[in-house]
């Protein structure tokens, strides 16, 4: 097991946060080439978007912490 620190979950969460961005990205490129219908883009990609928002959240708080 890895020991716990900040950095680390800082890094846990950056790279949720970067993975969470550009399956946004393929999302948005594969509706543009009408490889995914309106339907399926929608709900996938509002799922992505509501999970880049959390990460994004937690990590800002987490730096905030950490500054103090």
């Amino acid at each position: 097991l890895e020991k716990w620190s900040p950095q680390s979950a800082l890094g846990q969460l950056q790279a949720r946060l970067d993975a969470s961005e550009a399956e946004s990205e393929v999302q948005i490129e594969q509706f543009l080439a009408q490889d995914l219908p309106l339907e399926s883009f929608l709900e996938s990609f509002c799922q992505s978007r509501t999970r880049s928002h959390i990460c994004r959240t937690q990590l800002e708080k987490l730096q905030e912490l950490l500054q103090k």
